[in-house]
């Protein structure tokens, strides 16, 4: 009997040794994968699409605000963060748009309607409006004058809410011929043209606080007060990384992919006959956290909604009543992403996107919008990725 309880205890310690050798052994595999698999793994699947892709995470997406004006407002403003030595500027005349410097110095800067070469700077400059020569107004010319705020940051007015920025990649020259940061270096760059001061005036209504923008107005003097009451204005990188959690926790993934795949009807779906969209490359979701290819598609593929589907107005319509934009749509209504209390207890007016909408639209709008240059871009008939080949089977993804 006491053999017997020896061989039981025996046969144990032999199992626990085998097993510990076991999870010694799959720990060190893991690690010896995890260090060593990365210098296998083919660059193009983990280096960006485009210097534009990097730039626009990396650089447009972090100095790129959004609010809206007031406690109550509907409208969106949008908002350039700029920063001495590091932001590339633009002073360019084109039709009515007549540019004078505050002094001779500042004469070098300005780019002429008929200068074939864009004339850039990272020296923190801006633009405001002069006193209009009554002859000039009449003739439809807008007077604007070049000044040095002297300032290590400022922030200027963005005309429009930037899911493509402005981009030139030839005929371009760095005025001051001296490169501050690596992507001034590229070879092509984001900037930002005819930057306007942003400047505020507030005032109120009953009970609520408001605010405009106005060039008579005053300044914004820090990133603080930008982000602080009553402006809250939120970074367009802040905003995405916000829209792709509630994409997962809202379960867009259930029912939408967002992989373009190398089918044709893919291709064409996403895009068209004449320029077919390119198909999905493991490197178009590197800046994300968590990345969502799919399975199912009750609904659409989202990998190019950024293209498809650029309009505000089309998001809120369809985000607020699904069938009103798309016929027949089992897709459930998002009015929680609307300032809507069925109760009637809230204070906003129904039908008015909250920071919810806008996080998940910029996030829907990084879909497609990145992957090369708008110089270069496959929906104006332009073909980097070589999309066409790919389809033939000349071609094939890494």
């Amino acid at each position: 009997m006491k053999e017997k309880i020896s061989h039981f205890f025996h046969n144990i310690e032999l199992s626990a040794f085998i097993t510990c050798i076991g999870i010694v052994l799959l720990f060190s595999g893991a690690v010896i994968v995890t260090l060593i698999a990365p210098s296998f793994v083919e660059r193009t699947w983990i280096e960006p699409t485009s210097p534009y892709q990097v730039q626009m995470y990396e650089i447009s997406d972090p100095h790129f605000y959004i609010s809206s004006t007031g406690t109550r407002g509907n409208e969106l403003q949008f908002v350039h963060h700029l920063k001495n030595d590091f932001s590339l500027l633009s002073f360019k005349e084109a039709g009515p748009i007549k540019i004078v410097p505050e002094n001779q110095e500042l004469e070098k800067y300005i780019t002429k309607s008929d200068d074939p070469v864009l004339k850039l700077t990272s020296r923190l400059l801006l633009l405001r409006k002069k006193s209009q020569d009554p002859q000039l107004v009449q003739a439809g010319f807008e007077i604007f004058e070049l000044y040095d705020p002297q300032l290590s940051e400022a922030f200027a007015l963005a005309p429009t809410d930037g899911i493509l920025q402005d981009w030139v990649d030839e005929n371009f020259t760095m005025v001051d011929g001296e490169y501050k940061v690596p992507y001034h270096q590229g070879s092509g760059v984001i900037y930002v043209n005819n930057p306007l001061e942003f400047k505020v005036r507030q005032f109120s209504s009953g009970t609520y606080d408001y605010w405009q923008y106005d060039p008579n107005g005053r300044s914004i003097h820090s990133l603080e007060e930008l982000k602080g009451p009553p402006f809250a204005f939120r970074s367009r990188k802040e905003l995405i990384e916000q829209g792709e959690h509630i994409f997962a926790i809202e379960g867009c993934w259930y029912c939408h992919t967002d992989q373009t795949r190398t089918l044709i009807q893919d291709l064409v779906l996403n895009g068209s006959e004449s320029f077919p969209a390119p198909p999905s490359s493991p490197n178009e979701y590197i800046y994300q956290r968590v990345t969502f290819p799919g399975t199912k598609r009750n609904g659409p593929d989202l990998s190019r909604v950024g293209i498809k589907r650029p309009s505000r107005d089309w998001h809120k319509s369809h985000f607020w009543s699904p069938a009103s934009q798309s016929r027949g749509s089992i897709m459930p209504a998002f009015r929680h992403f609307f300032d809507f209390d069925p109760r009637g207890t809230s204070p906003y007016v129904p039908g008015i996107p909250n920071q919810q909408f806008e996080a998940i639209f910029q996030y829907l709008m990084t879909k497609g919008t990145r992957i090369t240059p708008p110089t270069q871009a496959w929906w104006i008939g332009k073909d980097p990725i070589q999309t066409k080949e790919i389809i033939e089977g000349l071609k094939t993804l890494p």
